[in-house]
Protein backbone atom coordinates (compact mmCIF):
# COMPACT_ATOMS: atom_id res chain seq x y z
CA UNK A 1 0.00 0.00 0.00
CA UNK A 2 2.98 2.32 0.36
CA UNK A 3 2.96 2.62 -3.42
CA UNK A 4 -0.56 4.00 -3.46
CA UNK A 5 -1.77 7.44 -2.56
CA UNK A 6 -4.02 7.95 0.39
CA UNK A 7 -6.64 10.38 -0.81
CA UNK A 8 -9.31 12.21 1.09
CA UNK A 9 -11.14 8.95 1.44
CA UNK A 10 -13.60 9.75 4.14
CA UNK A 11 -14.86 13.03 5.49
CA UNK A 12 -14.42 13.85 9.12
CA UNK A 13 -18.09 13.74 9.96
CA UNK A 14 -18.05 15.59 13.24
CA UNK A 15 -17.87 12.27 15.05
CA UNK A 16 -15.15 9.86 14.36
CA UNK A 17 -12.89 8.64 11.63
CA UNK A 18 -14.08 6.15 9.17
CA UNK A 19 -10.62 6.14 8.14
CA UNK A 20 -8.63 8.15 5.72
CA UNK A 21 -10.24 11.20 7.25
CA UNK A 22 -10.43 14.71 5.96
CA UNK A 23 -7.13 15.52 7.57
CA UNK A 24 -5.55 15.85 4.18
CA UNK A 25 -7.83 18.70 3.21
CA UNK A 26 -5.63 20.84 5.43
CA UNK A 27 -3.80 21.61 2.21
CA UNK A 28 -6.90 23.09 0.66
CA UNK A 29 -7.07 25.91 3.12
CA UNK A 30 -3.63 27.24 2.28
CA UNK A 31 -2.88 26.20 -1.28
CA UNK A 32 -3.53 28.35 -4.34
CA UNK A 33 -4.33 25.79 -7.06
CA UNK A 34 -4.08 26.39 -10.78
CA UNK A 35 -4.77 24.40 -13.92
CA UNK A 36 -1.74 22.34 -14.89
CA UNK A 37 -0.71 21.51 -18.44
CA UNK A 38 1.49 18.78 -17.00
CA UNK A 39 -1.67 16.77 -16.24
CA UNK A 40 -2.90 16.79 -19.85
CA UNK A 41 -1.08 13.60 -20.81
CA UNK A 42 -2.09 11.59 -17.72
CA UNK A 43 -5.68 12.78 -18.10
CA UNK A 44 -5.78 11.43 -21.66
CA UNK A 45 -4.39 8.14 -20.39
CA UNK A 46 -7.15 7.89 -17.78
CA UNK A 47 -9.78 8.74 -20.41
CA UNK A 48 -8.44 6.03 -22.71
CA UNK A 49 -8.37 3.40 -19.97
CA UNK A 50 -11.72 4.25 -18.39
CA UNK A 51 -13.66 5.15 -21.56
CA UNK A 52 -14.93 8.45 -20.17
CA UNK A 53 -13.90 12.06 -20.81
CA UNK A 54 -13.05 14.79 -18.35
CA UNK A 55 -15.41 17.74 -18.52
CA UNK A 56 -12.67 20.24 -17.77
CA UNK A 57 -9.03 20.53 -16.70
CA UNK A 58 -8.01 19.48 -13.21
CA UNK A 59 -6.50 22.10 -10.91
CA UNK A 60 -3.17 21.13 -9.39
CA UNK A 61 -1.15 22.31 -6.41
CA UNK A 62 2.15 21.00 -5.03
CA UNK A 63 2.69 20.96 -1.27
CA UNK A 64 5.96 20.70 0.60
CA UNK A 65 5.97 17.41 2.49
CA UNK A 66 7.43 18.98 5.62
CA UNK A 67 4.24 21.02 6.03
CA UNK A 68 1.88 18.05 5.89
CA UNK A 69 1.78 16.92 9.58
CA UNK A 70 1.05 20.42 10.87
CA UNK A 71 -1.67 20.95 8.25
CA UNK A 72 -3.29 17.63 9.12
CA UNK A 73 -3.40 18.54 12.81
CA UNK A 74 -4.90 21.92 11.99
CA UNK A 75 -7.59 20.35 9.84
CA UNK A 76 -8.38 17.73 12.47
CA UNK A 77 -9.11 20.48 14.98
CA UNK A 78 -11.34 22.30 12.46
CA UNK A 79 -13.45 19.31 11.46
CA UNK A 80 -14.15 17.89 14.91
CA UNK A 81 -17.00 19.41 16.94
CA UNK A 82 -15.08 18.54 20.09
CA UNK A 83 -11.41 18.57 21.12
CA UNK A 84 -9.27 16.00 19.24
CA UNK A 85 -8.73 14.19 22.53
CA UNK A 86 -12.42 13.28 22.49
CA UNK A 87 -11.84 11.45 19.20
CA UNK A 88 -9.36 9.29 21.10
CA UNK A 89 -12.00 8.79 23.80
CA UNK A 90 -14.48 7.51 21.20
CA UNK A 91 -11.99 5.17 19.54
CA UNK A 92 -11.02 3.74 22.92
CA UNK A 93 -14.61 3.51 24.11
CA UNK A 94 -15.58 1.45 21.06
CA UNK A 95 -12.50 -0.72 21.68
CA UNK A 96 -11.20 0.03 18.18
CA UNK A 97 -7.97 1.26 19.72
CA UNK A 98 -6.53 -0.41 22.80
CA UNK A 99 -7.09 1.89 25.80
CA UNK A 100 -3.44 1.34 26.73
CA UNK A 101 -2.17 2.73 23.42
CA UNK A 102 -0.20 5.92 23.93
CA UNK A 103 -0.09 8.94 21.60
CA UNK A 104 -3.01 7.79 19.45
CA UNK A 105 -3.32 11.05 17.51
CA UNK A 106 0.44 11.18 16.90
CA UNK A 107 0.35 7.67 15.48
CA UNK A 108 -2.60 8.52 13.23
CA UNK A 109 -0.80 11.57 11.81
CA UNK A 110 2.39 9.56 11.42
CA UNK A 111 0.61 6.82 9.48
CA UNK A 112 -0.89 9.25 6.97
CA UNK A 113 2.41 11.05 6.61
CA UNK A 114 4.11 7.71 5.89
CA UNK A 115 1.66 6.75 3.17
CA UNK A 116 0.62 9.92 1.34
CA UNK A 117 2.09 10.43 -2.10
CA UNK A 118 -0.63 12.65 -3.56
CA UNK A 119 -4.38 13.05 -3.27
CA UNK A 120 -7.43 14.50 -4.95
CA UNK A 121 -9.84 16.51 -2.80
CA UNK A 122 -13.42 16.20 -4.13
CA UNK A 123 -14.54 19.17 -2.05
CA UNK A 124 -12.13 21.68 -3.59
CA UNK A 125 -11.77 19.68 -6.86
CA UNK A 126 -7.99 19.99 -6.67
CA UNK A 127 -5.23 17.45 -7.25
CA UNK A 128 -2.51 17.87 -4.62
CA UNK A 129 0.95 16.42 -5.11
CA UNK A 130 3.70 16.30 -2.49
CA UNK A 131 7.17 17.73 -3.06
CA UNK A 132 8.75 14.34 -2.43
CA UNK A 133 7.61 10.78 -1.68
CA UNK A 134 7.45 9.45 1.88
CA UNK A 135 10.31 7.49 3.41
CA UNK A 136 8.25 4.30 2.93
CA UNK A 137 8.73 4.67 -0.85
CA UNK A 138 12.52 4.60 -0.62
CA UNK A 139 14.08 2.26 -3.18
CA UNK A 140 11.09 2.33 -5.53
CA UNK A 141 11.23 3.55 -9.11
CA UNK A 142 10.40 7.23 -8.57
CA UNK A 143 9.16 7.86 -12.12
CA UNK A 144 6.90 4.81 -12.20
CA UNK A 145 5.61 5.63 -8.72
CA UNK A 146 4.75 9.19 -9.71
CA UNK A 147 3.02 8.03 -12.90
CA UNK A 148 0.86 5.37 -11.27
CA UNK A 149 -0.14 7.61 -8.37
CA UNK A 150 -1.06 10.38 -10.81
CA UNK A 151 -3.35 8.04 -12.75
CA UNK A 152 -4.95 6.82 -9.53
CA UNK A 153 -5.69 10.32 -8.26
CA UNK A 154 -6.84 11.63 -11.63
CA UNK A 155 -9.32 8.75 -11.74
CA UNK A 156 -10.76 10.27 -8.57
CA UNK A 157 -10.99 13.60 -10.37
CA UNK A 158 -12.86 11.88 -13.20
CA UNK A 159 -15.22 10.24 -10.69
CA UNK A 160 -15.88 13.65 -9.23
CA UNK A 161 -16.59 15.32 -12.57
CA UNK A 162 -18.71 12.52 -14.06
CA UNK A 163 -20.37 10.93 -11.02
CA UNK A 164 -20.42 13.84 -8.53
CA UNK A 165 -18.23 11.97 -6.05
CA UNK A 166 -17.71 15.10 -3.97
CA UNK A 167 -21.45 15.64 -3.54
CA UNK A 168 -22.03 12.00 -2.61
CA UNK A 169 -19.08 12.17 -0.25
CA UNK A 170 -20.58 15.11 1.61
CA UNK A 171 -24.00 13.45 1.91
CA UNK A 172 -22.43 10.37 3.49
CA UNK A 173 -20.21 12.24 5.94
CA UNK A 174 -22.27 11.19 8.99
CA UNK A 175 -22.59 7.53 8.00
CA UNK A 176 -19.36 5.72 8.84
CA UNK A 177 -20.30 2.43 7.18
CA UNK A 178 -21.95 4.01 4.16
CA UNK A 179 -18.98 6.31 3.62
CA UNK A 180 -16.52 3.45 3.86
CA UNK A 181 -18.54 1.43 1.35
CA UNK A 182 -18.69 4.31 -1.13
CA UNK A 183 -14.99 5.01 -0.86
CA UNK A 184 -14.26 1.34 -1.41
CA UNK A 185 -15.92 1.74 -4.81
CA UNK A 186 -13.88 4.88 -5.54
CA UNK A 187 -10.56 3.45 -4.42
CA UNK A 188 -11.16 0.06 -6.01
CA UNK A 189 -11.93 1.63 -9.37
CA UNK A 190 -8.95 4.01 -9.22
CA UNK A 191 -6.70 1.09 -8.33
CA UNK A 192 -8.04 -0.97 -11.25
CA UNK A 193 -7.39 1.91 -13.67
CA UNK A 194 -3.86 2.28 -12.30
CA UNK A 195 -3.20 -1.45 -12.63
CA UNK A 196 -4.72 -1.54 -16.13
CA UNK A 197 -2.18 1.07 -17.20
CA UNK A 198 0.65 -1.02 -15.81
CA UNK A 199 -0.67 -4.14 -17.53
CA UNK A 200 -1.04 -2.35 -20.86
CA UNK A 201 2.70 -1.79 -20.88
CA UNK A 202 3.06 -5.57 -20.71
CA UNK A 203 0.69 -6.11 -23.62
CA UNK A 204 -2.23 -7.15 -21.40
CA UNK A 205 -5.72 -5.66 -21.28
CA UNK A 206 -7.95 -4.79 -18.34
CA UNK A 207 -10.08 -7.80 -19.34
CA UNK A 208 -7.05 -10.03 -18.82
CA UNK A 209 -6.53 -8.41 -15.46
CA UNK A 210 -10.13 -8.77 -14.29
CA UNK A 211 -10.30 -12.39 -15.41
CA UNK A 212 -7.31 -13.39 -13.29
CA UNK A 213 -8.67 -15.03 -10.12
CA UNK A 214 -5.19 -15.33 -8.66
CA UNK A 215 -4.59 -11.60 -8.79
CA UNK A 216 -6.66 -10.59 -5.80
CA UNK A 217 -5.20 -13.36 -3.67
CA UNK A 218 -1.69 -12.24 -4.48
CA UNK A 219 -2.54 -8.63 -3.67
CA UNK A 220 -4.09 -9.62 -0.34
CA UNK A 221 -1.03 -11.62 0.61
CA UNK A 222 1.24 -8.74 -0.36
CA UNK A 223 -0.81 -6.32 1.72
CA UNK A 224 -0.75 -8.65 4.71
CA UNK A 225 3.03 -8.81 4.45
CA UNK A 226 3.41 -5.05 3.98
CA UNK A 227 5.55 -3.62 6.77
CA UNK A 228 5.59 -0.04 5.51
CA UNK A 229 2.88 1.00 7.97
CA UNK A 230 4.97 0.06 10.99
CA UNK A 231 4.33 -2.67 13.53
CA UNK A 232 3.59 -0.20 16.32
CA UNK A 233 0.59 1.32 14.55
CA UNK A 234 -2.85 0.54 16.02
CA UNK A 235 -4.22 -2.33 13.97
CA UNK A 236 -7.51 -0.54 13.43
CA UNK A 237 -5.76 2.28 11.60
CA UNK A 238 -3.87 -0.01 9.24
CA UNK A 239 -6.82 -2.32 8.55
CA UNK A 240 -9.13 0.62 7.89
CA UNK A 241 -6.59 2.09 5.52
CA UNK A 242 -6.23 -1.14 3.53
CA UNK A 243 -9.93 -2.03 3.32
CA UNK A 244 -11.11 0.45 0.64
CA UNK A 245 -8.20 -0.47 -1.62
CA UNK A 246 -8.17 -4.27 -1.29
CA UNK A 247 -11.84 -5.07 -0.71
CA UNK A 248 -12.77 -2.19 -2.99
CA UNK A 249 -10.61 -3.61 -5.78
CA UNK A 250 -12.14 -7.04 -5.30
CA UNK A 251 -15.66 -5.56 -5.48
CA UNK A 252 -14.83 -3.51 -8.58
CA UNK A 253 -13.27 -6.47 -10.39
CA UNK A 254 -16.41 -8.52 -9.77
CA UNK A 255 -18.55 -5.60 -10.96
CA UNK A 256 -16.35 -5.28 -14.07
CA UNK A 257 -17.00 -8.93 -14.86
CA UNK A 258 -20.71 -8.09 -15.08
CA UNK A 259 -20.17 -5.96 -18.17
CA UNK A 260 -16.90 -4.05 -18.24
CA UNK A 261 -16.63 -0.34 -17.53
CA UNK A 262 -20.31 0.15 -18.43
CA UNK A 263 -21.15 -2.04 -15.47
CA UNK A 264 -19.08 0.28 -13.25
CA UNK A 265 -21.03 3.24 -14.64
CA UNK A 266 -24.21 1.53 -13.44
CA UNK A 267 -22.65 0.89 -10.02
CA UNK A 268 -21.91 4.60 -9.71
CA UNK A 269 -25.57 5.31 -10.42
CA UNK A 270 -26.52 3.10 -7.47
CA UNK A 271 -23.42 2.66 -5.26
CA UNK A 272 -22.91 0.06 -2.53
CA UNK A 273 -24.42 1.32 0.71
CA UNK A 274 -22.72 -0.83 3.34
CA UNK A 275 -19.41 -2.60 3.84
CA UNK A 276 -21.47 -5.79 3.84
CA UNK A 277 -22.22 -5.16 0.16
CA UNK A 278 -18.50 -4.60 -0.47
CA UNK A 279 -17.55 -7.80 1.32
CA UNK A 280 -20.35 -9.77 -0.37
CA UNK A 281 -20.77 -8.33 -3.89
CA UNK A 282 -23.44 -10.88 -4.79
CA UNK A 283 -25.69 -9.21 -2.21
CA UNK A 284 -25.14 -5.82 -3.82
CA UNK A 285 -26.21 -7.14 -7.22
CA UNK A 286 -29.17 -8.90 -5.66
CA UNK A 287 -30.32 -5.56 -4.25
CA UNK A 288 -29.91 -3.55 -7.45
CA UNK A 289 -31.72 -6.31 -9.34
CA UNK A 290 -34.67 -5.85 -6.98
CA UNK A 291 -34.38 -9.29 -5.39
CA UNK A 292 -33.57 -8.05 -1.87
CA UNK A 293 -34.56 -4.85 -0.04
CA UNK A 294 -32.27 -1.86 0.37
CA UNK A 295 -30.57 -1.22 3.73
CA UNK A 296 -32.38 1.12 6.09
CA UNK A 297 -31.14 4.74 6.07
CA UNK A 298 -28.84 5.80 8.91
CA UNK A 299 -30.62 7.61 11.75
CA UNK A 300 -28.53 9.81 14.05
CA UNK A 301 -31.14 12.02 15.70
CA UNK A 302 -29.55 11.62 19.16
CA UNK A 303 -26.56 13.59 17.95
CA UNK A 304 -28.05 16.84 19.31
CA UNK A 305 -28.25 15.48 22.85
CA UNK A 306 -25.63 17.35 24.93
CA UNK A 307 -24.41 14.10 26.50
CA UNK A 308 -23.83 12.39 23.15
CA UNK A 309 -20.26 12.30 21.86
CA UNK A 310 -21.09 10.42 18.68
CA UNK A 311 -23.71 8.33 16.92
CA UNK A 312 -22.19 5.61 14.78
CA UNK A 313 -23.20 3.24 12.01
CA UNK A 314 -20.33 0.75 12.26
CA UNK A 315 -21.23 -1.93 9.72
CA UNK A 316 -19.86 -5.37 9.06
CA UNK A 317 -16.28 -4.15 8.65
CA UNK A 318 -16.09 -2.80 12.19
CA UNK A 319 -17.87 -5.72 13.83
CA UNK A 320 -15.67 -8.13 11.92
CA UNK A 321 -12.65 -6.21 13.19
CA UNK A 322 -13.91 -6.49 16.78
CA UNK A 323 -15.34 -10.02 17.01
CA UNK A 324 -14.10 -11.79 13.87
CA UNK A 325 -15.57 -12.79 10.52
CA UNK A 326 -17.63 -15.73 11.80
CA UNK A 327 -19.40 -13.86 14.62
CA UNK A 328 -20.15 -10.87 12.38
CA UNK A 329 -21.87 -12.94 9.68
CA UNK A 330 -25.47 -11.97 9.08
CA UNK A 331 -25.10 -8.31 10.12
CA UNK A 332 -28.05 -6.26 8.91
CA UNK A 333 -27.85 -2.91 10.72
CA UNK A 334 -26.57 -1.19 13.84
CA UNK A 335 -26.95 1.98 15.86
CA UNK A 336 -24.19 2.83 18.33
CA UNK A 337 -24.33 5.83 20.66
CA UNK A 338 -21.42 6.97 22.83
CA UNK A 339 -22.40 9.25 25.71
CA UNK A 340 -20.44 11.10 28.37
CA UNK A 341 -22.01 12.51 31.54
CA UNK A 342 -20.99 15.50 33.66
CA UNK A 343 -18.53 13.32 35.55
CA UNK A 344 -16.86 12.37 32.23
CA UNK A 345 -18.05 8.77 32.48
CA UNK A 346 -18.27 7.33 28.99
CA UNK A 347 -20.94 4.78 28.10
CA UNK A 348 -21.49 2.84 24.88
CA UNK A 349 -25.03 1.86 23.87
CA UNK A 350 -24.92 -0.60 20.95
CA UNK A 351 -27.99 -1.94 19.15
CA UNK A 352 -27.43 -4.38 16.31
CA UNK A 353 -29.79 -6.24 13.97
CA UNK A 354 -29.03 -9.63 12.39
CA UNK A 355 -30.49 -11.93 9.74
CA UNK A 356 -32.05 -14.21 12.32
CA UNK A 357 -32.09 -15.05 16.02
CA UNK A 358 -29.30 -17.61 15.68
CA UNK A 359 -26.94 -15.07 14.12
CA UNK A 360 -27.93 -12.55 16.77
CA UNK A 361 -27.14 -14.99 19.57
CA UNK A 362 -23.78 -15.89 18.05
CA UNK A 363 -22.84 -12.23 17.83
CA UNK A 364 -24.10 -11.47 21.34
CA UNK A 365 -22.00 -14.24 22.88
CA UNK A 366 -18.89 -13.27 20.90
CA UNK A 367 -19.26 -9.56 21.69
CA UNK A 368 -19.78 -10.11 25.41
CA UNK A 369 -16.78 -12.45 25.49
CA UNK A 370 -14.72 -9.83 23.65
CA UNK A 371 -15.69 -7.12 26.14
CA UNK A 372 -14.94 -9.33 29.12
CA UNK A 373 -11.57 -10.16 27.62
CA UNK A 374 -10.98 -6.38 27.70
CA UNK A 375 -11.99 -6.38 31.41
CA UNK A 376 -15.35 -4.78 30.63
CA UNK A 377 -18.47 -6.17 32.27
CA UNK A 378 -21.56 -5.06 30.33
CA UNK A 379 -24.22 -3.13 32.21
CA UNK A 380 -26.91 -4.55 29.95
CA UNK A 381 -27.14 -7.45 27.51
CA UNK A 382 -30.50 -8.13 25.89
CA UNK A 383 -31.72 -10.10 22.88
CA UNK A 384 -35.08 -9.77 21.19
CA UNK A 385 -35.28 -12.10 18.21
CA UNK A 386 -32.73 -10.81 15.74
CA UNK A 387 -31.91 -7.65 17.74
CA UNK A 388 -29.08 -7.44 20.28
CA UNK A 389 -28.61 -4.55 22.71
CA UNK A 390 -25.42 -4.17 24.72
CA UNK A 391 -24.52 -1.33 27.05
CA UNK A 392 -21.23 -0.90 28.88
CA UNK A 393 -19.19 1.70 30.72
CA UNK A 394 -15.92 2.53 28.99
CA UNK A 395 -13.55 3.97 31.57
Amino acid sequence: MAAEAVRVAHRMSGRFISFAVALLTAASALAQPSASDSLAGPMKEVEKLRGLSFRHAVAHQQIDRSELPARMREQLAKWLPYPPEDLVTVLRALQLVDPQTKNVLDKMIELYDQQVLAYYDPQTHVYYSLSKPPAAAAGMDADMLAETVELHELTHALQDQIFDAGVRDEKLKDDTDGSMAYHSLLEGEATLVMMASMMSKLGKSVDDLAANDMLLGVLSEAAAADKSMGTDMPKYFTESLKFPYLEGLRFVVIAYRHGGWKSLDRVHANPPRTTREILHPEEYFSRVDGKTPAPAPFDDRERNDPNVLTVEHLGEFHWRFLVGAEASKGWMDDHVVVTQDAACRTTVHAETRWENAARASAFRDAYVAFLRDRAIEPIKVASDGNVVRVEYRAE
